[in-house]
């Protein structure tokens, strides 16, 4: 570069390192802490917020609904008893679903992070009996609750712990099963897929092809609990109207202002949380209860109410 041509950027150099020569210890200390300061709150937000329950009231309607039924469902999901969730949290987010008066309600698994001590294990099973004892529960099981995937990252080898602590609770845990209930006066089929990612989803063991269904027969709206969204992929042959779904913690973080979700873990990240339209049929996607790390951004907790009617 010739001399007579100013370099900008070396001015700038200069300039900044005359100003940094200005600055006292006292003010670079005073700075330091200023930066720390603001790292701990954005730390103690993050934490704070994963705590921040937040109950969702949702209307849903389904054809095959009586018209006049008006149906009260709790969805919970993930609630991943751990290091990071405690069970004091547990039964204030258990007890806040009590307090909407459901009718029933459905967990769509994932109780659990890597493995819980025997000690907590049964603690859990008291503080869900406990909630069971009020409200008819049925539940599914997911990919942290034992199995293939679990046993690779850190969880049960096996789901057995956890259907047995469920059972013991009076919670009716539908593996890749179906169960016919009424609520309200109104029958309902239950059915509950085993999970995607333990390679344990087998639709074809619990659900009707459409193509089976009787024709000239009026068929009973059916509620599908199934804890992993993308595996809607294998679904859309089946016969169900309302699927329930966790897994995503509705992202868990979502990227600010750009209401992205880098982290969800799932395939499709057009359906993160709420209740979507899909191929004539209802999934809701409800953002948990829990979550990993103990922290959230921009997605808190959720308490889903489900506000199920017929369509007149």
């Amino acid at each position: 570069m010739s001399k007579d041509t100013p370099d900008f950027h070396r001015e700038m150099e200069s300039k900044r390192n005359k100003r940094l020569e200005k600055i006292s210890r006292r003010e670079w200390m005073k700075y330091s802490l200023a930066g720390g300061v603001g790292l701990l709150a954005s730390a103690g937000y993050v934490s704070f917020e994963a705590q921040w329950l937040e109950v969702c009231e949702k209307e849903i309607m389904l054809k095959r609904l009586h018209p006049e039924s008006n149906l009260r469902l709790l969805h919970l999901s993930d609630l991943h008893l751990s290091r990071a969730v405690s069970l004091d949290y547990l039964e204030i987010a258990l007890k806040k679903g009590l307090e909407q008066s459901p009718d029933a309600c459905f967990l769509t698994g994932d109780f659990i992070t890597d493995q819980p001590s025997k000690e907590d294990l049964q603690a859990y099973q008291k503080l869900l009996a406990f909630f069971a004892a009020r409200v008819p529960t049925y539940a599914c099981l997911g990919n942290h609750d034992g199995g293939s995937w679990a046993a690779e990252h850190g969880g049960f080898n096996s789901p057995q712990k956890i259907k047995s602590i469920l059972k013991a609770a009076k919670i009716r845990v539908l593996d890749n099963e179906t169960e016919q209930l009424y609520i309200k006066g109104q029958q309902i089929e239950i059915a509950g897929l085993g999970d995607l990612w333990s390679e344990n989803c087998r639709p074809h063991q619990c659900l009707q092809r459409n193509s089976e269904l009787p024709k000239n027969k009026k068929s009973k709206p059916l509620i599908l609990l199934n804890h992993n969204p993308d595996a809607k992929k294998g679904l859309s042959d089946y016969n169900w109207d309302l699927m329930l779904c966790g897994h995503t913690h509705g992202g868990q973080f979502r990227v600010p202002y750009e209401n992205s979700t880098p982290f969800a873990p799932v395939q499709d990240r057009s359906m993160v949380e709420g209740s979507f339209n899909w191929k004539g049929r209802v999934i809701h996607i409800t953002r948990g209860v829990g979550n990993l790390y103990g922290v959230r951004l921009n997605c808190r907790p959720e308490i889903s109410l489900l506000k199920v009617s017929g369509i007149s």
